[in-house]
């Protein structure tokens, strides 16, 4: 049960609420949530699995995992920690900006996001996160910030289940249930549209960022992988359908447009809270428990960098929390002035808005796509099995296999590269 409620405040938390609501505006809806919900009910349960049993086996980090397989594929690993790198860096440019909007909804609610970019306070607060991570990873208290966590998690569906009850009854909501939920059959067969759902699929569940690999090393073999899977992204799915129906329901009945980009939720939230009745006390609750849920899994994504220093370099865990830190820091400043008044562009996208788009869209998806291929071909098919099926009680098919071996690996690559030609 620790390992259940530990997986899912990890996972539930800004990817839900941030990342997979802006995802649906610019991806029409509906067209974007059946893909979605496809993918997390068979591609991402099926690496969550593949990931915490690998971990629980080898029981080391990624690079050591894959290494043990076969020396060769040292190298996907560290493919692996540079994806998880490089989303950490941009990560953290979102911690900051809830971190600001804690301030923001406590002294001044009338501050607007465009108003808050149009400053250098998204870099003041970069570099804030930036300190916090570095004091919570130094001090080694994530497990106190996990324990938190758990609370907050049970918090934050406390105030986001009446949110979305109250947004639903509200007057024009139906047009945005209405953009949320139906399905435009032709969209549905976009290529983009699915490779984005891979990435948010992958992206929320943390599959193919090595992180649930370290999870499973932790794990008795008692566990149950299938179980406890399974109520991870039930959970999941149920917390992000839930926050979409919430945002889009308020989105329309304020008349805003859906398709904003990575800003969405700090540009409807702070509306909806000025106009209800203690709204003030709730926004800051509310950007107070994503800021706990966003910490617990930034933290948790340092990790993966961090150890692959030390194992690659033998250097003092201190010495690669400074450096993996810095390097961090370097890089995310660059997404972190893309929403600044100097506004960072690759061509006419922000910085920000490209580095999610590269590496935590396709970077996970091809990560994953790496790791189910070494696993289901070149691990040893008897410890796999064993590791998966031990502690549920259930057999699993012979075409498990091969789906792991063909249907997903295909998929992803075919929708990718796809994806790619399209643009």
């Amino acid at each position: 049960m620790g390992f259940i409620l530990a997986s899912v405040g990890s996972a539930v938390g800004i990817g839900n609420i941030w990342r997979f609501p802006y995802l649906v505006g610019t991806n029409d809806g509906g067209a974007f949530l059946l893909p979605y919900m496809i993918i997390l009910a068979t591609f991402g349960l099926t690496l969550m699995v593949l990931e915490f049993a690998v971990g629980r086996y080898y029981q080391t980090s990624i690079i050591g995992c894959l290494a043990k397989i076969r020396r060769q594929f040292r190298w996907v690993g560290a493919f692996t920690v540079v994806v998880t790198f490089v989303v950490t860096s941009y990560y953290v440019v979102i911690l900051g900006w809830i971190l600001s909007f804690v301030f923001i909804m406590a002294i001044d609610p009338g501050i607007d996001f465009d108003s808050f970019s149009n400053s250098y306070y998204p870099v003041v607060a970069f570099f804030s996160v930036i300190a916090i991570n570095f004091v919570i990873i130094r001090k080694g208290v994530s497990g106190g910030i996990e324990k938190i966590n758990k609370v907050g998690v049970i918090l934050l569906i406390g105030i986001l289940v009446p949110l979305t009850i109250y947004a639903v009854l509200l007057p024009g909501s139906g047009d945005g249930i209405e953009f949320y939920l139906s399905t435009d059959l032709g969209r549905v067969m976009d290529p983009s549209i699915w490779s984005a759902a891979f990435g948010q699929a992958f992206f929320s569940l943390s599959v193919g960022f090595g992180t649930l690999v370290a999870y499973g090393s932790y794990l008795r073999n008692k566990s149950s992988l299938i179980r406890s899977s399974s109520v991870i992204v039930a959970f999941d799915t149920v917390i992000a359908f839930v926050a979409g129906l919430m945002i889009f329901s308020f989105l329309f009945s304020f008349g805003m447009e859906p398709d904003q980009g990575a800003s969405l939720v700090f540009k409807v939230m702070p509306a909806i809270f000025s106009q209800i009745e203690f709204g003030v006390v709730m926004a800051v609750l509310f950007f107070v428990l994503l800021l706990m849920a966003g910490l617990t899994s930034s933290v948790s994504l340092f990790q993966v960098p961090i150890a692959a220093v030390e194992d690659a370099t033998g250097m003092g865990r201190n010495r690669a929390v400074l450096i993996i830190t810095l390097l961090v820091a370097a890089v995310g400043l660059f997404s972190a002035l893309s929403y600044s008044p100097l506004g960072l562009s690759i061509g006419e996208t922000p910085v920000f808005d490209f580095m999610d788009s590269v590496f935590g869209g396709y970077g996970i998806s091809i990560s994953a796509m790496m790791f189910v291929v070494i696993v289901s071909w070149f691990m040893d098919k008897k410890k796999l099995i064993e590791h998966i099926q031990f502690g549920s009680g259930l057999r699993i098919p012979q075409f498990t296999l091969y789906f792991a071996r063909f249907v997903l690996p295909v998929a992803i690559a075919v929708t990718i590269v796809s994806s790619i030609l399209n643009l």
